[in-house]
């Protein structure tokens, strides 16, 4: 496989492991390897770290290797952008992969050919690999457009990237905000979410490399390219994942994808695909989120129970 890809790693072990081993399948001649240094304050992350990078260290195929393992922890943000900047200056595109993404190996074939397709189409900002539905999506081709960006294995142009912008202007300035809102919101519901997001961004209780860079596709008017099916799966939803740990409950599988790609008539965003973002995953619609909350409680009276029987045992 040709095409260069960056894994972002940082302290679980078991998630590198199964990563590595699931991506000897397709061999990338190219590997960039981000992983950001331990926290001072949590007790063995320092071992985790070093684990991971032994892993990383001893790649099971042959390949072109370079690595930025940083000496002291810069946190999601900080250490993802500035990463995803160091790989794009070497390659001008590439596929991305954070520990606790497992790709179909379609999925690398699929994010080839869609990055030579619209690697001059500069209103289309990245490819992802996931839409976080157990079903394929309702849209006749393999892929379609939305305004919503997926990071759960995605691909993208230094050309994009080079739009990105961490500041969060495209919310902070309140007639740009108004133009995203009327544009790509279309509801107070919605607007009042992002708008509780972006300040949760702003205010640092979000350390979130992700929400910017969908901020900047609003502002610059982009899209993103969105599988019919999901060619990637996160195993991220314990309480080891720092951003997926709310998530659990809503593991999806990877499916293969076929070839050749059947493509959308037009690089045009698609309102349902929107409208499933929107209402199944972000704001939520009253029905969805009932069921979100009821999963919450679930798993929440799950642990509860799970943690009085080990303290029982071990009376």
């Amino acid at each position: 496989m040709n095409t260069p890809v960056l894994l972002i790693h940082f302290n679980r072990p078991e998630s590198t492991l199964r990563q590595v081993q699931s991506l000897q399948v397709v061999a990338p001649k190219q590997v960039w390897l981000l992983c950001d240094g331990a926290r001072t304050n949590h007790r063995g992350e320092a071992e985790k770290v070093a684990k991971v990078r032994s892993i990383l260290d001893d790649l099971p195929w042959a390949c072109e290797v370079k690595r930025l393992y940083r000496q002291k922890n810069l946190g999601c943000f900080q250490n993802v952008s500035d990463g995803i900047s160091w790989f794009l200056r070497d390659c001008e595109a590439g596929i991305i992969l954070e520990d606790d993404v497992i790709a179909d190996p379609s999925f690398f074939r699929f994010s080839e050919e869609l990055l030579a397709r619209f690697a001059g189409s500069p209103e289309v900002f990245a490819i992802s690999g996931h839409n976080r539905r157990s079903e394929p999506l309702a849209i006749p081709a393999d892929y379609g457009f939305s305004n919503y960006f997926e990071c759960w294995g995605w691909a993208t142009w230094k050309r994009a990237w080079d739009e990105f912008d961490p500041s969060l202007d495209g919310w902070r300035h309140k007639e740009i905000w108004r133009d995203i809102c009327r544009r790509v919101l279309c509801g107070p519901r919605a607007c009042f979410y992002w708008d509780w997001i972006f300040r949760q961004v702003e205010n640092q209780r979000r350390d979130s490399w992700a929400y910017r860079f969908l901020l900047t596709i609003w502002q610059k008017e982009g899209s993103v390219v969105i599988p019919r099916r999901n060619l990637t799966e996160n195993i991220g939803f314990n309480a080891d994942g720092t951003q997926t740990a709310h998530f659990q409950g809503m593991e999806t599988a990877a499916f293969s994808q076929c070839f050749p790609l059947v493509h959308p008539e037009r690089v045009e965003v698609d309102p349902l695909i929107d409208h499933w973002f929107e209402d199944g995953v972000h704001s939520k619609s009253l029905p969805v989120r009932m069921s979100w909350l009821l999963r919450r409680v679930r798993a929440a009276l799950f642990a509860n129970v799970r943690h009085q029987r080990i303290s029982s045992a071990h009376l």
